[in-house]
């Protein structure tokens, strides 16, 4: 199955989003680095995450860091505690089909 192509959006697009979303481009990379920072300092968390997933988790937390702290702490515990969850999650296995035609 062939990964989907985001298609990301532009110009005043984009303004309109991070306004919505509180993302200031002038503390932006600040931010990420404070979450950076935190993820190492964290024994049970990944020392390192690449820079876009760390970003959508700060979008989805509209920015701030400790709502997004405790999304990456749960998000990690969950994939800790659930494995099965997160792993082959391919829609067109029987199961994942059935499941979605009860729904």
């Amino acid at each position: 199955m062939a990964a989907a192509t985001l298609v990301q959006p532009s110009g005043e697009m984009w303004k309109k989003i991070r306004v919505e979303l509180n993302e200031d481009v002038n503390t932006r990379d600040s931010d990420l680095q404070h979450i950076k920072d935190w993820l190492r300092k964290q024994p049970h968390l990944p020392d390192e995450w690449d820079d876009g997933r760390i970003m959508t988790f700060l979008r989805g937390c509209s920015f701030s860091l400790e709502k997004t702290k405790r999304k990456l702490d749960m998000y990690f515990t969950m994939r800790a505690a659930c494995p099965e969850f997160f792993t082959n999650r391919d829609i067109t296995r029987p199961e994942l089909k059935d499941l979605l035609n009860k729904a």
